[in-house]
């Protein structure tokens, strides 16, 4: 009989994996693991939690701001902020004054705005029921201009908080017509002054002055109009269509022939100034 020995016994056949002698993980290490993967699973889901949440309170937040931004008022409701809350509207934006009561509570110098929307009085500077609407009929488009430039006065100074339902927006707070045709004037009177200041740097105003000994004197230099060139000009009439008045501007030689300007009386065409008579 062939007798095997111990060596022959243990040493494994050379087709044999040797992984097979090494030892398996142990029951601690493996419980480790899975704690540790069950604590980032955890924290993960934690913050996409937190992160939902703070995203929807903003949103919330924001959305609160917008509603209260475009807070709609009947006629009746702005009616009733005079007291501890004061408000008033002009072209139907709403605003929040409560900031100055000195100026709009009941003793206030501007008390009759509060409570309403008085567009119109903030162009006629009076204080009577006629004066105290919205109603601009008959106010031309350097009138209605001019609220419009309180308008953005009041957006620069005090919270705006909602519009009025009536003449400038609808129910839903959209633009009426009416608001439509301010815009129309606001752009009209902008374009006539953009025509004014390109027309005053090619012929600027004249310096003027009046005395009762010496009467009234027109005058050009290099910074007369208050617009600074390289040339002085001489004094000429020029009848300013926009505001329906003569005034005198600076021309230089080759406007002389210009049918626009007319030179003064007793003055001659080269002069630098005119004494014009009372």
């Amino acid at each position: 009989m062939k007798t095997i020995s111990e060596s022959t016994i243990n040493k494994p056949d050379k087709g044999q994996k040797e992984s097979v002698n090494q030892p398996l993980p142990s029951l601690s290490s493996t419980s480790s693991f899975l704690s540790n993967y069950k604590f980032w699973l955890v924290s993960c889901i934690l913050i996409l939690v937190i992160s939902f949440f703070l995203q929807r309170q903003s949103v919330d937040k924001n959305n609160q701001i917008d509603t209260k931004k475009e807070r709609l008022f009947t006629h009746d409701e702005l009616g009733t902020y005079t007291k501890d809350q004061l408000y008033l509207a002009i072209l139907g934006h709403v605003f929040d004054v409560s900031s100055a009561p000195r100026f709009y509570s009941s003793t206030g110098s501007y008390k009759f705005y509060t409570g309403r929307d008085a567009s119109r009085s903030f162009h006629t500077g009076k204080s009577s029921e006629e004066d105290l609407v919205d109603d601009l009929t008959g106010l031309n488009d350097e009138a209605i201009s001019s609220i419009y430039d309180w308008l953005t006065f009041y957006q620069k100074q005090y919270p705006q908080i909602g519009k009025l339902i009536g003449r400038y927006f609808d129910v839903n707070g959209i633009p009426t017509k009416h608001f439509h045709n301010v815009l129309t004037s606001v752009n009209l009177m902008k374009k006539k002054e953009e025509e004014k200041t390109s027309f005053e740097q090619k012929w600027p105003p004249c310096n003027s002055e009046w005395s009762h000994d010496t009467g009234r004197r027109v005058w050009c230099t290099e910074k007369s109009g208050g617009i600074e060139r390289t040339w002085i000009g001489f004094p000429r009439r020029y009848f300013d269509s926009l505001v329906k008045a003569e005034r005198c501007v600076c021309i230089q030689n080759s406007d002389q022939q210009d049918g626009r300007f007319k030179q003064y009386t007793d003055c001659p065409s080269t002069s630098y100034e005119c004494r014009l008579p009372d």
